[in-house]
């Protein structure tokens, strides 16, 4: 459904949304409880100024 994801440390997937003009990241969660966190929404622009691995 998405045309790309990368996938990052810490379990962490980024899309891009809306041509490129957003980007969501979440952490993908394993094991017994399989779940999906929203780590963090925003547009390209800000997305330049933080780290995907630790936000």
């Amino acid at each position: 459904m998405f045309g790309s994801v990368d996938f990052v440390g810490d379990n962490r997937a980024i899309f891009n949304i809306a041509g490129n003009k957003y980007r969501l990241i979440v952490r993908i969660i394993y094991g017994p409880y399989y779940r999906v966190m929203i780590k963090w929404v925003g547009t390209h622009k800000d997305y330049d100024d933080i780290n995907a691995e630790t936000v």
